[in-house]
């Protein structure tokens, strides 16, 4: 520890180079898990919020929410709890502001009913409660927004949070506004079935359906399996470059420091003691830039505005930063063989 500490103090010019690339190697990985914890919430937060033990769809419909229809009272009376839902996609205006976002019919007894965070929730036709995205977008409260390709407008009455669904903002109406909406295409049917029962698996529902776990129906939301798997292999390929940069800086370095290795060995100091050195020097430089990629990514998380889709999960974060930290003392691990390869005889003589 001694020994490794004294020479990190003595080259600080060399081993700050070293600690400088690791932060930002930690610093992009940080950033690039709030992008993707954001970017997955965007598709998934209003189905979060809903929190349904199980999604019922027709076969057909490969378990994509807009092409599945049924009978309104296709479930009824089967499961503990079941909320249908109308859904549509529509396009909002307000003056040269347009917006894609989801109608969503509901009825509001049930589970699925949003919370209220400004104004009120809908009692008449045509009136909606949006999400607060939209306010970002320069829609307010008692607004009343054009629908593209209808004649009827809409009113915001209410906002509610986290009501995003495939990255689009969610407007919450009355079945009788869905109905109206979609020219009575939707009425007396439902696109889905949302369910609260811990036992669904072993009711019995038509065969034209299936239900779905709330985790397998996400994965199956457009785009968001492609997305996650794109931003996972950015963050392991991340992980293996840190181990080869750290692996080269310390190797390059080992090599440099052969004959101070040579003239230590000659004075008795084993292979074992050198090793264990340069791992110690290691995890403090790792440790060091971890730190320091942390403060950063705290600055970031309190200074980003809120239109950027980022969100830190600080558990997920300790992972990364402990796996940079072992992938590190992997990468150091590659200098080892070189110092068991110094001889004293050559190096002094």
């Amino acid at each position: 520890m001694f020994l490794a500490w004294k020479e990190i103090m003595h080259n600080k010019l060399k081993f700050s180079l070293i600690i400088g690339v690791l932060v930002l190697i930690s610093y992009l990985l940080f950033l690039i898990s709030g992008l993707s914890n954001g970017l997955m919430g965007m598709n998934r937060e209003a189905i979060d919020k809903w929190n349904p033990d199980a999604i019922i769809v027709t076969k057909e419909s490969n378990r994509n929410l807009a092409q599945s229809v049924m009978n309104i009272d296709a479930v009824d009376n089967q499961f503990d709890k079941v909320a249908p839902i109308k859904n549509m996609a529509i396009i909002i205006a307000k003056g040269d502001k347009k917006q894609n976002t989801l109608l969503f019919g509901i009825n509001k007894e049930t589970f699925i009913n949003p919370n209220i965070t400004e104004g009120k929730t809908f009692k008449k036709d045509f009136e909606v409660v949006a999400n607060d995205g939209l306010k970002q977008k320069g829609f307010k409260l008692g607004d009343t927004i054009d629908i593209a390709g209808n004649d009827q407008d809409l009113k915001i009455v209410g906002f509610t949070n986290n009501a995003k669904y495939n990255a689009a903002n969610v407007l919450y109406s009355s079945y009788s506004t869905a109905d109206k909406l979609s020219m009575n295409r939707l009425k007396d049917k439902a696109n889905a079935f949302l369910i609260k029962d811990n036992d669904y698996k072993s009711k019995s529902i038509d065969s034209d359906f299936e239900a779905i776990d709330k985790e397998t129906f996400i994965t199956k939301l457009p785009g968001y399996t492609e997305q996650k798997l794109t931003l996972d292999v950015m963050s392991y390929f991340l992980f293996t470059i840190a181990t080869f940069i750290i692996g080269i800086f310390l190797y390059i370095l080992t090599i440099q420091k052969a004959p101070v290795f040579g003239l230590l060995k000659a004075q008795g100091i084993s292979n074992g003691f050198l090793a264990r050195s340069l791992i110690i020097q290691t995890l403090i430089l790792s440790v060091i830039a971890v730190i320091i990629a942390l403060i950063l990514t705290i600055i970031t998380a309190n200074v980003i505005p809120d239109v950027v889709p980022i969100k830190f999960v600080w558990s997920t974060i300790g992972i990364y930063a402990g796996v940079i930290i072992l992938t590190a003392v992997l990468g150091g691990l590659f200098s080892i063989r070189s110092i068991q390869k110094v001889d004293p005889l050559k190096t002094i003589g």
